[in-house]
C-alpha cells in the first residue's frame, strides 16, 4: 500500500498490491484505496462465450454467508458457476471484512450508455466498484476539483484541466469513500461513469455497498 502525496488531512488515493491492504481505506486522509491487479484469469473469455444481451443486470441484499446462494439465484443459470462468480463471492467477502459489517447491498450492471457522465460524489459510506469488462470509472484527484459547482451538470466548471483525468482499468478494485462515511462530509470522491464506447460495446460493473452510514 502506498498512499499519494497530497496536503495533510486532504483526502488522497491509496495504491495497493494486495486485498488485504485495501483496509488503507479507514484512514482519515485516504478518501481513495485501488487494489490494482489484473482482471482474474477466465472472465473476460466467459463474458465473450455469451452475446452482451445476455449480461446480467440485478441488485440484492446478502451477507458474506448467504452471497453463494444469494448469487446462485440471481444469476442467469450459464453465470452462476465460474471465474466471475467466484470473483463477486471472494469482493463481497473482502469488503465486509474491512468495514466489520454483514448487511450488503450488491449490484451488478451490464450497460451500453455513459451512465454517470457527470462528476460528482456518492451518498453513501463506502463502495466498491469493479469493472469486469469495458472501460473502468473515472476519478479526480482532489486538488483537481471545485467541488461548489459539483451538481451543477457541469464537467468544465468541476474540472479545469482535463489532463487530471485518472482512470480505473478492468480487473481493478476500488474502495471509495462517500459522503456519508464518517467524518467525510465535503470529502467524498469525485467520479463518474466512462464515456459510453462508439462502437456499442457493454461494459459490466460490480457495485457494492453496506448500511452501516
Amino acid at each position: 500500500m502506498r498512499p499519494s502525496a497530497g496536503p495533510k488531512g486532504h483526502g488522497q488515493p491509496a495504491r495497493c498490491r494486495t486485498a488485504n491492504a485495501l483496509s488503507v481505506i479507514r484512514r482519515f486522509d485516504v478518501n481513495l484505496a485501488v487494489w490494482r491487479r489484473r482482471l482474474p484469469a477466465g472472465i473476460s473469455g466467459q463474458c465473450a462465450q455469451l452475446a452482451e444481451q445476455d449480461w446480467p443486470s440485478f441488485q440484492l441484499a446478502t451477507t458474506p454467508d448467504e452471497v453463494t446462494a444469494d448469487l446462485a439465484a440471481a444469476l442467469p443459470s450459464r453465470w452462476n458457476a465460474g471465474p466471475l462468480f467466484d470473483d463477486i463471492v471472494h469482493l463481497v467477502t473482502v469488503y465486509a471484512g474491512i468495514l466489520g459489517c454483514t448487511a450488503i447491498r450488491l449490484r451488478l450492471d451490464s450497460m451500453s450508455g455513459d451512465g454517470c457522465r457527470f462528476f460528482h460524489v456518492d451518498h453513501v459510506g463506502l463502495r466498491l466498484l469493479c469493472t469486469y469488462r469495458g472501460a473502468g470509472t473515472q476519478w479526480l484527484p482532489d486538488g483537481a476539483v471545485t467541488r461548489p459547482a459539483l451538481g451543477r451538470g457541469d464537467n468544465d466548471a468541476v474540472l479545469s484541466d482535463p489532463r487530471r483525468i485518472q482512470m480505473l482499468r478492468a480487473g481493478h478494485v476500488a474502495l471509495l469513500k462517500g459522503e456519508a462515511w464518517p467524518g467525510n462530509r465535503g470529502r467524498g470522491l469525485v467520479h463518474r461513469s466512462p464515456p459510453a464506447d462508439p462502437s456499442g460495446a457493454r461494459r459490466l460493473l460490480l457495485c457494492l455497498d453496506h448500511n452501516d452510514h
